[in-house]
């Protein structure tokens, strides 16, 4: 059984082409882990905001609702005659 015989043309065109294949994998493991930030960080910034929202929600809406209830803007009951 005969070996092939040592080319070393073939070994460098075999190491460029692992190099490149690396850095691509590289490459692609990084757009994938920036894609994933994104999506956490939009996560993020839309469940603060549903809680703004939902602790907005649970407030009175308008002023003029607080007003005929008889409340201050801080939600206080005013009572009739002090000041």
């Amino acid at each position: 059984m005969a070996l092939a015989p040592f080319n070393i043309a073939l070994q460098v065109i075999a190491a460029v082409v692992i190099f490149i294949f690396g850095y691509v994998a590289l490459f692609v493991s990084l757009i994938i882990c920036l894609a994933v930030c994104v999506a956490i960080g939009s996560g993020i910034y839309r469940a603060g905001a549903y809680a703004v929202r939902s602790a907005r929600a649970k407030t009175f809406i308008s002023s003029d609702v607080a007003l005929i209830c008889g409340l201050d803007s801080a939600g206080q009951l005013q009572l009739e005659g002090r000041s």
